[in-house]
C-alpha cells in the first residue's frame, strides 16, 4: 500500500497477502480509489518513482487520499 497513513488502519509501505485486515476493507468500500494505490511487490519501484512526478495517476490518487485523512483526523 503506497498511500497515506491511516492510523489504526493502515500504515504507509504495508505488504498484505491474502485478504485486507477489516479496519482498512471498510476503508476501501468508504473510498474505493484508494484501491488504486495498492501494487504488486514487482511494480513496487516504479509505482513509487511515480508517486514522486507530479501530474501522474498515482500522485494524483495520494493527494486525494491525503484529503480523505485530514477530514477524517487521522
Amino acid at each position: 500500500y503506497l498511500g497515506p497513513s491511516f492510523y489504526g488502519t493502515v500504515q504507509k509501505g504495508t505488504v498484505m497477502a491474502g485478504q485486507y485486515p477489516p479496519k482498512f476493507q471498510a476503508l476501501l468500500e468508504e473510498y474505493p480509489f484508494l484501491r488504486g494505490l495498492i501494487v504488486p511487490v514487482g511494480e513496487l519501484a516504479e509505482k513509487r518513482k511515480e508517486l514522486r512526478k507530479s501530474g501522474t495517476e498515482m500522485a494524483m490518487l495520494y493527494q486525494k487520499a491525503l484529503e480523505v485523512k485530514e477530514g477524517r483526523h487521522v
